[in-house]
């Protein structure tokens, strides 16, 4: 008669092993997840918080043949800096500029190449130097509606020069010469930016993705 095999009984190594993979899987992963998603919880609350509101926006209107007028500035994310007069093609414009164009690379534009809707990269200048023109000119795009260059540097000036003034005070911060201004869907001016901070153009852009309505 031949004798029975007894079942293997799993070594203490393996035991081990198996009780570390289970304190992993059922304690420190979903411990490391929260941590992620806290953090990002937190990170999304702190951008929320240092948005305010410092003045409504004018439009930019589009007038057709039949008379009726189009702001081209309605219910979208506006990114507005402020030439000025007969700007020149200075290192610090063609820097914006080039920002600009980054702006409108990673948010102007659908997969399929088409304009986003509800995003508008704002540009206020009157007159200029040939060669700043021509670098605008040289904008990809430059036709789709994303883009928006209009005048009007009185009204646009005393609102934005009025805001920024407001949030200097209110935060304490630090003056700049060279802006962004970052407005959201209703007009409204929510903060201001260095524009030529790489630090605080990277926080609009993540400020920019929080407003963009998804679709």
């Amino acid at each position: 008669m031949s004798e029975q095999q007894q079942p293997k009984t799993p070594s203490k190594n393996r035991k081990i092993l198996m009780a570390i993979a289970m304190v992993v899987v059922l304690g420190v992963l979903p411990a490391i997840s929260w941590i992620y998603l806290r953090n990002g919880l937190n990170w999304r609350k702190d951008a929320i918080a240092e948005l305010g509101s410092f003045g409504q926006i004018r439009g930019a209107y589009i007038i057709y043949p039949d008379g009726t007028k189009e702001n081209q500035l309605g219910e979208s994310v506006c990114v507005i800096h402020n030439f000025g007069s007969d700007p020149d093609l200075t290192p610090e414009n063609k820097q914006i500029i080039d920002t600009n164009k980054r702006l409108y690379d990673q948010f102007g534009k659908m997969s399929d190449g088409t304009p986003r809707p509800f995003f508008k990269i704002v540009m206020i200048f009157e007159g200029g130097t040939a060669e700043f023109r021509s670098e605008i000119q040289k904008i990809p795009s430059i036709d789709y509606a994303t883009w928006v260059q209009t005048g009007g540097l009185g009204s646009w000036g005393t609102i934005l020069n009025n805001g920024y003034e407001k949030f200097v005070l209110d935060r304490k911060a630090t003056e700049h010469k060279r802006v962004y201004a970052l407005a959201d869907p209703t007009g409204q001016i929510r903060c201001f930016y260095n524009a030529l901070d790489e630090k605080q153009v990277e926080r609009m852009v993540q400020q920019i993705a929080i407003m963009l309505p998804v679709k």
